[in-house]
């Protein structure tokens, strides 16, 4: 991966750290779905950081 390519995933990598940190925020304990609801988020985010690794190890 080149250098523009390197800085393009970081920067994917930070918007999706960013969109936790947004959820997390946002999160207002509620009983059942809204857990689910955090959970799925951070699951889709942390498999976009997965991909990013991969990408930049390759």
């Amino acid at each position: 991966m080149d250098d523009g390519g390197l800085s393009a995933a970081l920067d994917r990598a930070e918007r999706a750290i960013e969109r936790i940190q947004d959820a997390l925020a946002a999160r207002k304990p509620e009983p059942g779905g809204r857990d689910e609801e955090l959970r799925a988020k951070v699951r889709e985010v942390v498999e976009e950081l997965d991909e990013l690794i991969r990408q930049a190890a390759a």
